[in-house]
């Protein structure tokens, strides 16, 4: 009994520390863990009932049908009036569009900052058509978008847009999003179809996949500071370069030891501005048969 006693005693004083907790530090202990493991944090302690309708961060992933009624849920009983970082992860033989939009929706009404978005099915060639109210969403400061395509006829007011990730775009949509972008400092693209240039006079880092690049660019970022490129066509691709600030530049090769020796003898010269350019193991090997690289 005395021990019964006593471990009463002690979950109540775990309890009581648990309580005492500032709601800041249970957001950022939130931050950390999936929307469903922050919402079963709610049977702990009477308080926590309501804080996760609270949180700035939801990351939500959709595995199975089941998961829209949770989703639905979760976003019916959120509390807050802005959300700082929206993260959806879609992974169905077949997805619901207009399922997935109303969440977007929630996203882009509750003031979003930072949005990530994958969808993902066994469809190859589809990819989830992007709805015109996210071309609106003014508050954004990064996005990340993965298996979506753009609309050339729409156009985009992001202008606190500091961080951008996409795949594949075409050279009127880069146009739109690079044109009027003053804040965008970082640009990741996954891939290309009929891009001739990339002109920004804000990016300080871009990161590209040459490979599935389909036709040679030009690229004039007189403030860019970093450059990574990956893929086994970079002699190829980049086929003008001005960057006048650049310090480093990071090359991730994977190709054939011709290409690659090719490459490294234009490297001098299309990276003349790099004050470091690291690169990968590959062409670090091949490297070695041309005399006074390194």
């Amino acid at each position: 009994m005395a021990g019964t006693s006593m471990q009463t005693i002690r979950r109540e004083d775990d309890e009581d520390y648990m309580s005492l907790l500032p709601e800041c530090l249970i957001h950022h202990i939130f931050s950390f863990l999936t929307m469903r493991d922050v919402v079963k944090t709610r049977v702990l302690l009477k308080r926590w009932r309501s804080v996760w309708t609270t949180v700035s961060d939801i990351k939500l992933s959709v595995f199975c049908y089941a998961d829209y009624r949770f989703v639905d849920e979760v976003l019916t009983l959120y509390a807050r009036r802005k959300v700082k970082k929206f993260h959806l992860d879609v992974r169905l033989f077949r997805v619901c569009e207009h399922i997935i939009y109303s969440w977007l929706h929630f996203a882009v009404d509750h003031q979003v900052e930072q949005l990530f978005l994958n969808v993902d099915t066994w469809f190859k060639c589809w990819s989830l058509p992007l709805p015109p109210f996210l071309y609106d969403c003014s508050s954004l400061t990064e996005l990340q978008l993965r298996t979506c395509h753009f609309s050339s006829h729409e156009s985009i007011s992001w202008s606190l847009l500091k961080s951008l990730s996409i795949g594949t775009v075409s050279g009127d949509v880069l146009r739109n999003i690079l044109m009027g972008r003053p804040a965008l400092e970082y640009l990741n693209l996954i891939g290309l179809q009929g891009v001739k240039q990339i002109h920004s006079r804000s990016l300080r880092e871009l990161v590209i996949d040459v490979s599935l690049v389909d036709c040679p660019l030009e690229i004039s970022t007189p403030c860019l500071l970093s450059l990574r490129v990956s893929g086994a066509r970079f002699h190829e691709i980049i086929e003008t370069f001005e960057a006048p600030s650049l310090v480093e530049a990071e090359l991730d090769i994977d190709g054939p030891a011709k290409l690659d020796c090719c490459l490294l003898k234009e490297l001098p010269h299309k990276l003349q501005n790099a004050i470091r350019i690291l690169i990968g193991a590959w062409c670090l090997q091949d490297s070695f048969l041309l005399p006074g690289f390194l």
